[in-house]
């Protein structure tokens, strides 16, 4: 309903923001993952939940050649990791194996069929990676020896919540760092400079060109959010209902202020 009452064709800060033009963080990742891709090997994404790390992520792989490039996304990580190289199997649609050592083994298998054999570079994403399991971890380089490790035929990006980088920087874990090319924390949009520019222009690709939201109205949100995109969308999303609601084709500030109470947002 509200959606139509403004004229947007999503809502802006939902699932459509891919298509927004990203900010200057976006392009240093955008230049560390490119380079990945030459490279092949492990590449970390780290930064708070909501502020946006697996949306630059999702620009990214949406920009890549389909005919030379498998992006494998998989966000359910929390069990083990037996499973997670079952899902893996699946992605790549293989039949079901129920001993570990045959799983792993035709999974490598046909990993470098892809990059052998069709020209295919596989691209691993593990999201919510601070909750894979040690031994996955732990492993994870020996996965990645192809020929005498002769071979660089799997890309694996992990990305989670800072955590993870602690996690990894323990000594048990210091063949899967010597495996990781770069690092990249993911910042929430902090400066409001730059989170003005985003909410304007992600509502512009949402169908609205006209600014309905005063200047006081997004410092108000960002000093609620600290840039978070998640929590902006929620205050956002919250404030068209309420404005819609009561019949106005803006959003001023006390809506602005109605919604971050409603949503209890601090």
């Amino acid at each position: 309903m509200y959606l139509q009452h403004f004229g947007l064709k999503h809502d802006p800060l939902g699932k459509n923001i891919h298509e927004t033009v990203m900010h200057e963080q976006y392009n240093t990742l955008e230049n560390k993952l490119n380079w990945l891709l030459q490279t092949k090997g492990i590449g970390l994404i780290t930064g708070d939940a909501g502020t946006g790390k697996t949306t630059a992520l999702r620009k990214w792989t949406n920009s890549l050649n389909q005919i030379t490039h498998k992006v494998i996304y998989q966000p359910d990580n929390h069990f083990h990791a037996f499973d997670i190289y079952c899902q893996l199997a699946d992605h790549l649609g293989l039949e079901k194996y129920y001993r570990y050592s045959r799983l792993w083994r035709v999974l490598k298998q046909e990993l470098l069929a892809l990059h052998d054999d069709k020209q295919l570079t596989p691209i691993w994403i593990l999201d919510e990676a601070h909750l894979l399991p040690a031994n996955f971890l732990i492993q994870l380089p020996a996965f990645l020896n192809f020929s005498f490790d002769t071979k660089d035929v799997l890309i694996i990006i992990l990305v989670g919540l800072p955590q993870l980088t602690a996690t990894i920087k323990r000594s048990v874990y210091s063949a899967l760092r010597s495996r990781i090319l770069f690092n990249s924390h993911w910042q929430p949009l902090d400066d409001f400079e730059s989170f003005r520019k985003f909410v304007i222009t992600s509502f512009q690709h949402a169908g609205k060109e006209e600014t309905i939201m005063s200047q006081s109205g997004l410092k108000i949100m960002h000093l609620a959010t600290k840039g978070h995109l998640r929590e902006s969308h929620k205050i956002i999303t919250q404030s068209l209902q309420l404005a819609t609601e009561s019949k106005l084709n803006h959003l001023p500030d006390d809506i602005i202020e109605t919604a971050i109470e409603n949503l209890k947002i601090n």
